[in-house]
């Protein structure tokens, strides 16, 4: 999917005024702000008479409000630093700017730059009425696929293993978090890699889209569509590899940054049955699956323990009667709630389960007063485990539970999207 598009489109050539600058050997060239319509800040200075005046006029990072995610996007009006020709840069996620989510989405880079250009178009005409778009150059592409991980402790410990993976030039970063890991220079300018818990950051986002909701339209809209409990389920236990692609890495690779010439490449390919945005993502991730060979980790199988603990020390439900109460003049007698059940002992049980698997028979003991601890352990042997297997549980877990890396992280191409998945086109967007 392509997850991610960053755009750079100069201005005409037309609207484009060169200043001669001093102290400089190159002009500067500037388009005039205040007639491109997009809001602006300045610095505020009081003038004679007490006129207040603006100074160093700037249009700072705007989030553009659409159908469903903003689009961001800044106008550069001259031509200082990296930058050969004043022009507006854009940032989004073609999936969300078209569906309204990014669990999976399209491939095509047109299609994405197509409903970016349509939002900017429509809220600044006199702005988007001055850009060369054919000239436009695409400096950063997000590459992302994913792997279906069976439940989320396999999951955690999945992360928790990437983030020792180095190989050849792909360096892990180092700040990783329990839910995610980094590859890669943080400001490279070549190409970025990183590994996530989908349905983590999906819950985060929809949240966050609730509470937005109350007041911004767009965002009511992103949470409805992201409340769909298909959506929700495909998401669970989703580990997304994203692999960020500069410009520079096209151009050293022969393939072209100028959008127009980058869509034909990509349709190109697609004439041969290949995927442009697939190609980039291997290409990047190929190091880091190679290292997976090599690398091997713990499986924690405990949800047949936690299942036979909650089965046998789950207290049954204990319903109260309500008290009786008048409602509106009428008298409502009481009536007989039922409870929820009680697996509290069981869960405590199943902890001192895991305490005993990760840090042994003794320290355990240790840990507890030894009244809990030999009840907790005769319980355990009651559920269908053995006294001598809990002695050597720490033991066993390390010597033999462990499986390779690869085994779980294993991203089917042809399994990306549901049977349900319509692709969206830019004109319902």
């Amino acid at each position: 999917m392509l997850d991610k598009l960053h755009l750079f489109v100069p201005f005409r050539t037309e609207f484009i005024e060169l200043l001669g600058v001093e102290g400089r050997s190159d002009p500067v060239h500037i388009v005039d702000l205040s007639t491109l319509g997009v809001p602006l800040q300045g610095q505020i200075s009081i003038g004679e008479g007490g006129k207040l005046e603006a100074d160093y006029l700037r249009h700072v990072w705007e989030s553009l409000s659409t159908g469903f995610t903003p689009l961001a996007f800044k106008v550069f009006h001259q031509s200082l630093g990296k930058r050969l020709m004043p022009g507006v840069e854009l940032k989004a996620s073609p999936a969300k700017l078209l569906q309204g989510h990014n669990v999976f989405g399209p491939t095509s880079i047109e299609k994405g730059a197509e409903v970016m250009f349509k939002w900017l178009a429509g809220t600044y005409p006199e702005l988007f009425a001055k850009l060369d778009i054919s000239a436009t150059q695409v400096y950063a592409l997000d590459c992302t696929y994913s792997s279906r991980l069976p439940d989320e402790r396999t999951a955690l410990q999945v992360i928790q293993a990437l983030t020792n993976v180095s190989n050849g030039h792909t360096k892990s970063r180092g700040d990783n978090y329990q839910t995610s890991a980094y590859w890669g220079a943080k400001e490279s300018r070549l190409k970025r890699l990183k590994a996530y818990l989908k349905h983590t950051e999906y819950q985060a986002q929809l949240d966050e889209l609730k509470r937005a909701g109350r007041s911004d339209l767009s965002a009511a809209r992103s949470a409805r569509v992201m409340s769909d409990s298909r959506l929700q389920e495909w998401v669970r236990y989703l580990l997304r590899m994203e692999a960020t692609v500069m410009h520079r890495w096209l151009e050293r690779r022969g393939i072209p940054s100028r959008l127009v010439d980058l869509i034909a490449y990509q349709q190109g390919l697609e004439g041969e049955g290949r995927c442009l945005i697939q190609e980039c993502w291997q290409a990047v991730t190929a190091d880091l699956f190679a290292a997976f060979e090599g690398i091997q980790m713990r499986v924690i199988d405990d949800e047949k323990v936690l299942a036979a603990l909650l089965e046998k020390f789950t207290k049954p439900a204990k319903g109260k009667w309500t008290k009786e109460r008048t409602e509106a003049g009428v008298v409502v007698p009481p009536i007989f709630v039922d409870g929820k059940p009680d697996e509290s002992y069981a869960r405590n049980l199943f902890r001192t389960y895991r305490s005993l698997k990760d840090y042994g028979w003794d320290e355990t003991m240790n840990s507890m007063s030894r009244a809990t601890f030999y009840r907790h352990t005769a319980d355990l042997c009651e559920a269908g485990l053995s006294k001598a297997a809990l002695q050597k549980l720490h033991e066993h877990d390390r010597s033999n539970n462990v499986v390779p890396l690869l085994r779980f992280v294993q991203v089917d191409f042809s399994a990306q999207r549901p049977d349900w998945y319509v692709e969206p086109s830019v004109e319902a967007a």
